[in-house]
């Protein structure tokens, strides 16, 4: 047995022989009582030295004189899968903890039980000590014991030992058998196993020599999110480490279905041409970097080119009536965005301010509706409608939040009519509300008003009412009395010409009670200018309730003198009293009749009347001349019959028509279009003419012209003049410029707008009618400043890829927006993310940014992008390449040397002084081949560089041409 040693419990002879001396004696005593055995321990330093002791016979190392057929059992767990609990036997390959392990023996027949303890020697295993131990420094537990060594197969290390750093190599990230590589970093590390000393057993070292290796790093990944109807161009070489963040320079790109990578060593996409031919979407590239060694796996870190699908569109929205569904239309470019359910955030903008809403809308085919709360709409006013939000009602739905879709603008309006209930043959009064005007405001203009009444005996009338004025949105108009002679319920539906089309029903309704019948009196004279007759005409209803009390007399006219009378009462009927005039000399009288009746009939408009006709005896007729069309302005105050014109010798009276005998008032308002009916008359006799004169009335009144937009904005380059303002007449007039609120005399339509001055705007109707209010208007003209720059020219390297974000570092601040240009005139502005070129022209140019405006004039700005340190870009001159068509390093090339010296010139030499090469700008890299194409073998070869810049020496060196 090699180095083994096995001790008993008891190890010297004589306590062998004192014990076998006390079995003997209780032996005859209770030799069954000993079934188990007795306790004994055992130390077994090299267990792998030997094969015998691989599997130990635990009942063997039993003292006394155990009996068989009892069973083993270990206090400690782990070693129970190396224990046979029928025969003993334990397989000490399988304890792999050194120190005292206990094996307890139990005789069920006797209910005894006897321990067999053993000390096994720790085992360390072997030295590793030729490099075969490696690790990555992403493992953060690196199991030590992987790499101790053995020299028996199935032998391992005890487990229990202790590992230590050496003080060499001590990096404190040792935890028990577990090195954290990751924390240490790479580099390599010795470490020490040591298992102590188990009573007569020595203890034991290995040593372990660890090469951790750098593991590959892919960085970390982030994505790029645009949107399909984004300014991609900044984009057409888009690289993808640029999405990455501490990655190792050495890896590769790959990816799925775009085609954008073309060979190991492409990192530049095109994100413009992807959303060209592949649309909205969400694309993968992975980045690989390959170990170094082995035992690091590959390192992959996947970016995303997220290109989101967008809402663009436009609204579409008629005006509404209350009571009926605000339903949306909209419009959209169903190619940029996929189909689904989606939320659509809008926003009204009214009187009430900003309301939001939300409506779920399913998009598929490019038109879709929604239907817009009312509580969040106005009435009579014109509401704005945009669509402020779009969100996918599944998590996937992604959409861009920049949303193009174009406003709209309705209105909801509640027109409403009333009139009231009337006797047989009255006027009715129709009340109008909320009437738009055809901008959608409440209107306080003059309409025609179309109107189909519905009769009792269910005919129609269309009627009309012309020139109806309204104030706020309220008019009001009459319906004559003479399409209500019928009784019975009477409908009016109501048509307003020149407003805004609704499309809602406007309609009243009137009740009309029946008018009992009254007194018919009449006075007929037979000439009232020489009268030679009179009769008195009475035709009363019966009166079941009531009688009638008739009166008449002849009075002298300016004496008022009676000359003859008389009284009747009676319950109703027909009579015709006869007036005996002919002894009445020349001269001027008046007949007077008058009736009176006491009952209470319903609708009984008039219980008095009274009759009264003049008449002469020998009179002169009165003569009248007068216009028949006469015009009034309303601006100059409110015209009455006063204001007709009329030429007669007589007294003027007024009437409704030819026939009326109710005279009207001098102060009657006169109503646009109406005809009234002038008779004249004489005050010193009774000799009217026998018909009346018609004259017809026209009413104008001028209004305040109105605008949109009381200040507008105009480009000064645009020369805007004084009719290039947007001001509306309502009624088609003349539109009238001042520069003051009142009086003054009126501007040429051609003047040239000043910037902040007040116009003042004036409506002209039929030549004659001007408003009394002026609209004013105040015009900003706006002039950006040039653009101030703080050079003519710009220095930089084009090594640090400048872009236009360079020459936004010139400007000065002004009170205008600057852009940037590559043509003097015209073109696009560019990007900040666009290149800047060398030897190039660039022109900045100014704008208002509120209005638009553009001054035309840009200031130009040279660049120069050969301004690069050497040492600060890290220029290095090669001294070796390998052209054999492998891909890698075929031609002698100097980075960055046709940027950093734009000029340089290169000379490369054979040994024998023979020029093999010669290089500039546009011949910057040598394949190898001397004159006439032949190969040149491989070599040393010898250059000359004449930089050409400043004070830089011409420079001389050899490089190895190595096929």
């Amino acid at each position: 047995m090699r180095n083994s040693l096995i001790r008993s419990g008891y190890g010297t002879i004589g306590t062998k022989i004192l014990f076998a001396i006390t079995l003997l004696l209780l032996w005859g005593m209770s030799a069954y009582s000993q079934c188990a055995g007795q306790n004994n321990s055992v130390t077994i330093c090299n267990k792998f030295d030997d094969i015998s002791n691989r599997n130990f016979d635990l009942f063997a190392n039993l003292n006394g004189m155990p009996s068989p057929g009892g069973s083993w059992s270990t206090p400690n767990p782990a070693n129970l899968s190396a224990l046979d609990i029928n025969t003993g036997i334990v397989d000490l390959w399988m304890v792999n903890r050194f120190g005292e392990h206990q094996f307890i023996y139990t005789n069920g027949n006797c209910g005894e039980s006897a321990t067999v303890t053993l000390f096994l020697g720790g085992y360390a295993g072997e030295d590793n000590v030729d490099g075969s131990a490696n690790a990555c420094s992403d493992d953060s537990a690196v199991n030590m014991f992987s790499f101790l060594g053995s020299l028996v197969d199935e032998v391992v290390p005890d487990f229990n030992g202790l590992w230590e750093e050496d003080p060499m190599t001590l990096t404190g990230f040792l935890s028990g058998n577990l090195f954290n590589a990751e924390a240490a970093g790479p580099g390599e590390y010795i470490f020490t196993y040591t298992v102590p000393a188990v009573d007569a057993c020595p203890g034991a070292q290995s040593t372990i020599f660890l090469e951790v290796h750098a593991a590959p790093n892919s960085g970390i990944p982030s994505n790029l999110v645009v949107c399909t109807t984004d300014d991609l161009s900044g984009y057409t070489n888009f690289n993808l480490n640029s999405l990455l963040i501490g990655e190792d320079p050495n890896g590769t790109w790959s990816e799925g279905i775009t085609n954008q990578i073309d060979n190991l060593t492409d990192n530049i996409i095109n994100v413009e041409e992807i959303n060209a031919i592949h649309g909205f979407g969400v694309y993968s590239f992975i980045y690989t970097v390959s170990p170094t060694h082995p035992v690091c796996p590959e390192s992959y870190s996947e970016v995303f080119i997220v290109i989101l699908p967008t809402l663009n569109g436009s609204l579409d929205a008629t005006n509404y009536c209350v009571g009926t569904d605000y339903e949306v239309t909209l419009d959209y470019d169903n190619s940029i965005l996929p189909p689904g359910q989606y939320e659509l955030a809008y926003r009204t903008n009214s009187s009430e301010g900003l309301q939001d809403g939300v409506a779920v809308v399913a998009l598929n085919n490019g038109t879709a509706s929604f239907i817009v709360s009312p509580s969040l709409v106005p009435i009579n006013e014109t509401v704005q409608l945009d669509i402020i939000g779009i969100q996918g009602t599944l998590p996937e739905q992604d959409v861009c939040p920049n949303i193009s879709v174009q406003q709209t603008t309705f209105l909801v309006s509640d027109p409403k009519a009333s009139g009231q209930n009337i006797c047989p043959n009255n006027e009715v009064e129709i009340q109008l509300e909320n009437i738009l005007d055809l901008l959608g405001n409440l209107s306080d203009n003059v309409h025609n008003i179309d109107y189909t009444l519905s009769l009792p005996d269910n005919s129609n009338l269309d009627l009309s009412a012309e020139n109806v004025q309204f104030l706020d949105g309220s008019g009001t108009f009459s319906i004559p009395s003479t399409h209500f002679e019928l009784p019975g319920a009477y409908t009016v539906d109501i048509e307003v010409t020149n407003s805004l089309e609704m499309n809602c029903l406007i309609t009243t309704a009137i009740q009309v009670t029946p008018i009992p019948e009254e007194i018919e009196l009449d006075i007929a004279v037979d000439n009232n200018c020489d009268a030679t007759s009179i009769d008195v005409l009475v035709n009363a209803p019966n009166l079941p309730n009531g009688s009638y009390t008739i009166e008449y007399e002849v009075m002298e006219q300016n004496t008022q003198t009676s000359l003859t009378d008389n009284t009747i009462n009676f319950m109703g009927g027909v009579a015709v009293y006869g007036i005996d005039i002919a002894n009445l000399p020349d001269g001027d009288y008046i007949v007077l009749l008058k009736s009176s009746q006491n009952d209470s009939t319903p609708c009984r408009l008039q219980f008095e009347f009274e009759l009264e006709e003049s008449f002469s005896i020998g009179g002169i007729p009165t003569v009248i001349n007068v216009e028949s069309n006469q015009s009034f302005c309303l601006n100059d105050g409110v015209p009455t019959l006063a204001d007709i014109t009329v030429d007669t010798s007589g007294n003027i009276t007024f009437y409704d028509t030819l026939e009326d005998n109710m005279p009207l008032p001098l102060n009657t308002i006169l109503v646009d279009g109406e005809d009234y009916f002038v008779f004249s008359e004489n005050e010193n006799d009774n000799c009217s003419p026998n018909e009346r004169a018609r004259v017809t009335v026209s009413l104008v009144q001028a209004s305040t012209p109105i605008s949109e937009n009381v200040t507008p904005i105009y480009c000064g380059i645009e020369n805007p003049m004084l009719m290039d303002l947007e001001v509306t007449s309502t009624n088609n007039g003349t539109i009238l410029w001042y520069d003051t609120t009142s009086g003054g005399t009126p501007l040429d339509p051609e003047e040239v707008l000043v910037d902040g001055q007040s116009y003042f705007a004036s409506e002209l109707l039929d030549g004659f009618c001007e408003g009394g209010t002026r609209l004013e208007i105040v015009p900003t003209v706006i002039n950006p400043p040039l653009p101030d720059l703080q050079s003519g020219e710009l220095l930089l390297c084009g090594l640090d890829n400048p872009t236009v974000a360079q020459l936004f570092d010139l400007e000065n601040p002004i009170d205008a927006i600057v852009e940037w240009y590559d043509v003097p005139e015209g073109g696009e502005p560019l990007s900040s993310f666009d290149p800047l070129m060398d030897d190039a022209i660039y022109y900045a140019q100014s704008y208002d940014e509120d209005s638009g405006c553009v001054n035309l004039n840009r200031v130009p700005v040279a660049v120069d992008l050969n301004n690069c340190d050497p040492e600060k870009y890290g220029f290095f001159i090669p001294d070796a390449f390998s052209p054999n068509n492998d891909g890698r390093n075929d031609t002698y090339y100097i980075p960055n040397m046709e940027i950093i010296f734009p000029d340089f010139i290169l000379e490369i030499y054979n040994r024998y002084g023979n020029l093999m090469f010669k290089g500039d700008a546009s011949n910057k890299a040598w394949n190898g081949s001397g004159t006439g194409n032949q190969i040149a073998p491989n070599g040393v070869y010898f250059y000359i560089i004449y930089f050409n810049k400043d004070n830089y020496a011409p420079k001389q060196g050899r490089l190895y041409l190595n096929r």
